[in-house]
């Protein structure tokens, strides 16, 4: 048995740094899959190179994403997920590395038990110098949730692959600019139940950090730190509804650092709006967030109080209780 698994990869002028993905691909072990490469709208030389792909080889799909999808990678996976064919899914982004054994080694434990749902790997961060920065999903508990409140396991999508059949009513949310990962897996693991997850406890690819990067210039573009509050808080409610505590206590912070962000980089008016109605605080705690964004305006100091007003070590104490 070779079901065919389905590549996925959103590009947007990569033109100098996604040669190396596509050969990494290539040189798969497993050769039963497609590559479906969506582009954003690249102004380089993406459209030359990905021809020379397509005639070298034919499992290579290269589309433009069309205009009923929202720029972005959001609306370009989205879109590449409708192009596709495989029983299995597994999304990859345009400057990182899959080891030779990157899909044999996830798609073994489907083929070895059919009803596998999900099989994720351990991958790494390397620096622009190529030197390690980072080990991630190295374990896995059996609860996954779990495991991302203890900082355990990444929600990105690179490690998981999953059957098709349990994608039919997930989307990727095209309004998101980040955290559009955690939304989507959030959202996938916390929608099914009885859901069947494979670790595999091998480094199967590796994440390049660049200027490029995604995760470069978050904090100066108030669409993405909306983006990042409003995850974060989804995360949270969910975890409230679940009487979660560690989740309640880790995404509360989160929430909090995030408009601790926000004001740091002068959105003033984005971070009030959203402490006003945050309602996992108190009354007490609020107003005293306010006369820290008064502050924070005033004499630039104060807005990392929003990422202490939980700490025993604050005169805020939890609860609102001086």
């Amino acid at each position: 048995m070779s079901p065919l698994v389905s590549i996925i990869i959103p590009t947007f002028n990569r033109s100098s740094l996604i040669s190396e993905t596509l050969e990494s691909v290539i040189r798969q072990t497993y050769n039963n899959w497609e590559c479906i490469i969506v582009d954003d709208g690249s102004t380089d030389t993406t459209d030359e190179l990905m021809q020379a792909y397509i005639e070298r080889d034919q499992r290579f799909k290269y589309y433009h994403r069309p205009n009923e999808h929202l720029s972005g990678g959001n609306g370009a996976r989205n879109y590449g997920f409708s192009k596709s064919k495989g029983e299995y899914i597994q999304w990859f982004d345009s400057d990182d590395i899959m080891a030779p054994d990157f899909i044999a080694a996830k798609i073994e434990p489907f083929l070895e038990s059919s009803d596998i749902d999900v099989v994720f790997s351990a991958f790494e961060n390397v620096n622009e110098k190529g030197e390690r920065t980072r080990i991630a999903n190295q374990s896995f508990s059996g609860n996954i949730l779990n495991d991302l409140v203890d900082y355990n396991v990444s929600f990105g999508p690179y490690s998981f692959m999953l059957r098709r059949d349990k994608l039919d009513k997930i989307k990727y949310d095209e309004t998101l600019k980040k955290n559009q990962d955690l939304d989507f897996f959030f959202r996938f693991f916390t929608s099914l139940s009885d859901i069947k997850i494979i670790h595999v406890n091998k480094i199967l690819f590796t994440v390049r950090s660049h200027s490029g990067s995604m995760t470069y210039r978050s904090e100066k573009d108030i669409f993405k730190m909306a983006s990042i509050y409003q995850v974060y808080l989804m995360v949270l409610n969910y975890f409230v509804e679940q009487n979660h505590s560690k989740g309640i206590s880790r995404y509360k912070y989160r929430c909090l650092n995030s408009l601790n962000i926000m004001l740091r980089n002068g959105y003033y008016f984005e971070a009030t709006k959203r402490l006003l109605s945050f309602q996992y605080i108190s009354l007490i705690q609020k107003t005293y967030l306010m006369g820290c964004v008064l502050s924070q305006f005033l004499i630039n100091r104060g807005a990392n109080q929003f990422a202490k007003i939980d700490s025993k070590n604050h005169p805020i104490l939890k609860n609102g209780k001086i």
